[in-house]
């Protein structure tokens, strides 16, 4: 390979590299996410295991509700059995 074939084979690839790299985010929107990702409870606004995390915060987001229904059932339970709120 000469040496002109090379330096067109490396402008090439950089040219490539670049080409495909993602432009810097805004300040504005960087600012926000950061902000965002505070509130959840995170160090980032974006990991690979986001989805992952997104459903255990939705899970927690209804776990109130679901104690409440529970709470009402076992009242209900106890309320037809005869038995003290509470007892084994």
């Amino acid at each position: 390979m000469t040496a002109t074939a090379r330096l067109i084979f490396v402008a090439l690839s950089l040219a490539t590299l670049v080409a495909c790299g993602s432009p810097a985010p805004e300040p504005a929107q960087e600012a926000a996410d950061k902000a965002e990702a505070q509130a959840l409870g995170r160090d980032t606004d974006k990991t690979v295991l986001d989805d992952m995390i997104q459903t255990q915060d939705r899970a927690r987001a209804v776990e109130g509700v679901t104690m409440d229904a529970k709470r009402k059932l076992d009242e209900a339970v106890d309320a037809q059995t005869g038995e003290e709120p509470g007892g084994n």
